[in-house]
């Protein structure tokens, strides 16, 4: 009995890392505190063909006991398990057992470890994921917030590889730690807080959970006991505070610490495609019907996904409105508002990069159509990305969105008080159009307001809206509480700095470039000096019925139907007087019926300063369809033409008239008396007048009804408002992507310049054309001048066949060596030998790159010319102090 005692444990913590996981592990376990009262089991990502020696080394950084896992080790406390290279491990009752499983990934699998250690320890779990890179653990840790586990990650800015702990969504974990602080955040935790036992203890507790109601609207006292203590427990320890009473005085002076602690109340863990059933429907019967009702209204179609999470939800709608859509996407106007109450959550669902792991519910042709594979993650691909917006948004005291056709809102209500419930569903009620569609958890009804909803489907929870117009509901006032210092405590970084590798965030920077650009109704291309196109939108591809990328291309050929000679000529007069220049219309194309399509260009200069204060020139070409300008132009010119011709036709007229002169006299005579009977006629209308403003008084509540029309779409107005903001929070997130991609691009090029500057070869680049593109300054040095052109010539100096040049074989992407001469006049000739390669690239159109090598003459075989006597050997020409191997 005292054996069992001494060893018993009611708690287990399990590690994660991986690359740089070594240094981060030594770390983590000097700090741990002897008589520990948990089993640790470490996992790291290994060579599985090297004997690990993390064991030894770990063992000599700790007081603990270190065991490296063979086959079945039962778990004690106080004792670390290392798991050895190549096998994976699982937690079974109380014991760690390795496997030998022939799976795809990293071994051992720390997703794998972490779902079996869940699966028996539930909310006595703590997993601690350390630096690695990767996202192996993140699905894992999903599974141990699930359960009620707690979640620890190391402060990704201290960690050496920070992508696995930036893998796991914010509402996944608990506290975010440094490697020094997590030996005593973890006693803490397993330290625990007992149950209240004294009056006065239950009466704080519940008096911190009422305080926490009225300043949320979430009710948490339906809560066990115990849950409720483990959750503020965690809170407690991450705000380094020393007991609830301290916990308590610390929310007083931060109240941002109500919202981390109501994420640590609430397990938002959610998933693509929750509840299949519910899409299913959702796909084939209600969004059949939105998108019926929305042709009607000039193909408009608004959803809102309130309380989004991390933004799987709101994606997975996204995927079935463009499934649902098809081809006929592109003619939609399909706006998704995607809003939560928690920053960082918001933050990570607008990224749109998931683990491997989130997408296996996932049928491969949805995974291949709607993301794209990056770093052994998926992100959502920019179409779908484009019609999501992100924003934080509090139901409880913001303004909804208006002109919604759908609102999806599930297992949210459940957690609000009463009166919360009801102002949501006020919201919902206004925000939704006749007819519209609510959806809620299968546990959520909109009882309380049955007045403005009917059952479309009781199993799904689908309701629609029906009834009068309701008024948008007051904001919840919260009082004041009283703000103090901040405490210097380890925070969980913005997911937006959350990103890994250039690549990675090249893509997204593009991703965000090309979602703005779609959005803009006017076609923008960007041009140099060459009229080449360096950026263009969607919008300038259809008027200028471009397909394909186009980037990179000639827009004066590009553009076909575009009259070459004066597009030409305001692109070089905007370059020439760097001022705009806008073309008169052009007709580009017949337009069905005979009409013509008419589209004005307008040239607008663009410096931009780079590095080493090279300039950049480029012209911003924007381009409108004024066809209907140009058409009521055309008609009025047309009517003018009429009229004129009909005042030819009265002048002549007239000039028979002249003899009908007194007759017109005497028709003025009479006239006059007419006016005088008009001004009795007036006389009479004035009093008529008089009785019409008496009516005009008794129409005072037609006009008292107008002003209550007037203040109806003042509310409107605030809901657009509303709208707008987290439009505009969701632009000012793209845009700094974009900056940062800017930088990275310049810095690009300039390592590009420094790259060719030390090559001693010439290097020369050309087009599928063979027209030169780039050369580096030992080119300019070989053939005179960076733009200098040869004639390559065969042994006997004659030119070589034009397929047959350096320059045509790079251009059709050959690889190749060759030699060839080039006869100067007067001085012999120079002998060269010249390798090409192709450029490769997804996207990059055909062409090739030579390394050419001055060499010396070769040696005078049969049949073969000797070169003049005065001619200087070639190797002596040029650069004599670089000698040949």
């Amino acid at each position: 009995m005292a054996e069992q005692a001494q060893t018993a444990f009611t708690h287990l913590v399990v590690v994660g890392s991986s690359a740089g996981g070594i240094e981060a592990l030594s770390t983590f376990v000097a700090g741990l505190q002897p008589r520990f009262p948990a089993p640790i089991v470490l996992a790291q990502h290994l060579e599985p063909t090297r004997q690990s020696h993390l064991g030894d080394i770990l063992a000599r950084r700790t007081q603990l006991p270190v065991r490296t896992v063979a086959e079945q080790e039962p778990l004690e406390p106080g004792v670390i398990y290392v798991v050895p290279s190549n096998y994976h491990v699982q937690i079974t009752d109380d014991h760690v057992q390795l496997e030998t499983g022939n799976t795809i990934g990293p071994k051992p699998s720390i997703d794998l470890l972490l779902t079996s250690a869940a699966q028996v320890f539930g909310d006595r779990l703590i997993a601690v994921i350390l630096s690695g890179t990767g996202s192996d653990g993140a699905a894992g840790a999903r599974v141990v917030k699930k359960a009620g586990g707690t979640v620890i990650i190391q402060d990704p800015d201290t960690a050496a590889y920070p992508g696995m702990p930036l893998s796991l969504a914010p509402t996944t974990v608990d506290i975010v730690a440094t490697l020094d602080k997590m030996g005593n955040i973890l006693s803490e935790l397993l330290a625990g807080a007992s149950v209240p036992t004294r009056p006065d203890e239950r009466k704080q507790i519940d008096a911190f959970l009422a305080e926490v109601r009225e300043h949320t609207g979430l009710d948490f006292n339906s809560y066990k006991t115990p849950t409720i203590l483990r959750r503020l427990r965690r809170r407690t320890v991450a705000t380094d505070s020393d007991d609830l009473a301290g916990y308590i005085n610390y929310v007083h002076t931060h109240p941002e610490e109500y919202q981390q602690l109501i994420n640590a109340f609430l397990i938002k863990v959610t998933e693509f495609f929750r509840d299949p059933d519910l899409f299913t429907y959702l796909r084939e019967t209600i969004l059949p019907d939105l998108v019926l009702q929305s042709r009607k209204r000039g193909n408009e179609l608004r959803i809102w996904s309130a309380g989004c999470a991390t933004g799987e939800e709101a994606y997975s709608l996204a995927i079935v409105i463009s499934e649902v859509l098809g081809a006929a996407l592109e003619h939609f106007n399909v706006r998704l508002f995607a809003t939560d109450a928690d920053a960082d959550a918001v933050a990570f669902a607008r990224r749109g990069i998931y683990p491997e792991p989130a997408l296996a519910q996932l049928p491969d042709e949805l995974i291949s159509r709607y993301f794209t594979r990056e770093d052994g993650n998926y992100q959502v691909r920019k179409r779908i990305r484009a019609m999501t917006v992100f924003g934080q948004h509090d139901l409880g005291g913001r303004a909804p969105f208006p002109r919604i056709d759908m609102v999806v809102c599930r297992n949210v209500l459940i957690y609000f008080t009463p009166e919360l419930q009801q102002r949501t569903l006020r919201l919902f009620a206004y925000a939704l159009r006749d007819s519209g569609y609510l959806v809620l958890g299968k546990a959520e009804t909109p009882s309380q307001l049955s007045e403005f909803f009917v059952a479309q489907d009781k199993t799904e929870k689908v309701y629609r809206r029906h009834g009068d117009r309701i008024l948008i509901p007051p904001a919840r006032v919260v009082e004041p509480l009283p703000t103090g210092q901040h405490i210097a405590l380890p925070q969980r970084p913005r997911v937006e700095m959350a990103l890994t590798g250039a690549h990675q965030t090249q893509r997204r920077l593009r991703s965000s470039a090309d979602a703005l650009l779609l959005q803009l109704p006017v076609g923008v291309v960007i041009v140099d000096r060459r009229y080449d196109i360096q950026l263009i939108n969607s919008a300038a591809r259809r008027l200028l019925a471009i397909h394909g990328s186009a980037i990179g291309d000639d827009l004066i050929h590009e553009a076909q139907a575009v009259a070459h000679a004066r597009l030409r000529e305001a692109i070089d007069q905007a370059f020439r007087t760097d001022a705009p220049v806008t073309l008169e219309p052009v007709s580009v194309e017949e337009m069905p019926g005979g009409s013509a399509l008419y589209l004005q260009f307008t040239c607008q200069p663009r410096h931009a300063e780079g590095e080493e204060g090279v300039m950049t020139d480029t012209v911003i070409v924007s381009i409108q369809d004024v066809t209907r300008h140009v058409q009521a132009r055309q008609m009025a010119e047309r009517q003018l033409e009429t009229t004129s011709a009909a005042l030819r036709s009265l002048r002549d007229t007239s000039e028979h008239a002249a003899g009908e002169r007194d007759s017109v006299i005497a028709r003025l005579v009479d006239t006059n008396r007419q006016i005088i009977e008009a001004n009795q006629e007036l006389t009479t209308a004035n009093e008529e007048l008089r009785s019409a403003n008496e009516e005009f008084l008794l129409s005072a509540e037609e006009a008292q009804a107008a002003i209550e029309e007037a203040e109806t779409l003042n509310e409107e107005l605030q809901a657009t408002i509303e709208e707008l903001n987290t439009t505009n929070e969701d632009l000012n997130a793209r845009t700094i992507e974009l900056q940062e991609l800017a930088v990275m691009t310049e810095q690009e090029r300039a390592q590009l310049a420094a790259i060719l500057r030390s090559i001693g070869d010439a290097v020369l680049v050309v087009n599928g054309a063979g027209d030169p593109l780039l050369t580096n300054p030992a080119y300019a040095a070989m053939f005179g001048g960076p733009s200098a052109t040869f004639v390559a010539g065969d042994a006997q100096g004659e030119p070589l066949p034009p397929a047959q040049t350096p320059q045509a074989r790079a251009a059709q992407g050959e690889s190749f060596r060759m030699e060839f001469s080039i006869s100067q006049q007067g001085s012999g000739r120079r002998w060269f030998d010249a390798q090409g390669e192709p450029i490769q690239g997804e996207g990059i159109a055909q062409g090739g790159v030579l390394l050419i090598r001055e060499i010396p003459a070769p040696s005078q075989t049969q049949g073969q010319t000797p070169a003049p006597a005065q001619a200087t050997p070639p190797h002596q020409q040029q650069n004599p102090g670089r000698g040949r191997k």
